[in-house]
């Protein structure tokens, strides 16, 4: 089995994660989109790299994954991203913002799959209404789940319960090229 490689992308101000590279082979990467990044960088794993590289290393045609994040702030608790949301400049959260969807974009144009895993933390509204259409390549691209909650919310990498999805289970399509977010 060769072995796991990475690398990141981080801001000056090392405030924010723009990627997270993770790969075995020179297959093309998936791309792949939660919530809020950690401070996980190149050399070292958290729970949730870990079980992403476990859910993505044998599907056939893939050599790793590209992980981006709604929020490219680094929280590690979803409460710190919130309130940051909330008490940041408006104009920063905005252009952070705008950079962020502009390098989702520009991987999403390339990537040969794209996986929604950002579970509960990303509520219905305008922003990520953004992010989907980013990730789509507004419509043109499917987007699929490792799994959907009840509620048919793609699940998050570390997802428990009935939630959990077992490794090598099979994508789940979540939304379908040229259908509405």
């Amino acid at each position: 089995m060769t072995t796991l490689q990475g690398s990141a992308v981080f801001s000056a101000c090392a405030q924010h994660r723009h990627r997270l590279d993770r790969w075995w082979s020179d297959e093309p990467r998936a791309l792949v989109c939660a919530a809020n990044p950690s401070r996980t960088d190149a050399l070292r794993p958290d729970p949730t790299m870990c079980r992403l590289a476990a859910l993505v290393r044998h599907r056939p045609g893939l050599g790793g994954f590209v992980l981006v994040n709604v929020e490219d702030r680094i929280a590690t608790d979803p409460a710190d991203l919130r309130r940051w949301l909330e008490t940041a400049d408006p104009a920063a959260v905005e252009v952070a913002r705008r950079d962020n969807l502009a390098r989702i974009r520009a991987l999403a144009a390339t990537a040969p799959l794209r996986i929604v895993a950002w579970g509960t933390l990303v509520p219905p509204g305008p922003h990520r209404d953004r992010v989907i259409a980013a990730l789509s390549a507004d419509g043109r691209h499917d987007l699929f789940a490792f799994g959907l909650t009840e509620a048919g919310v793609p699940v998050h990498p570390l997802a428990r319960g009935p939630s959990r999805v077992p490794l090598g289970a099979p994508l789940v399509l979540w939304r379908a090229a040229d259908e509405p977010s």
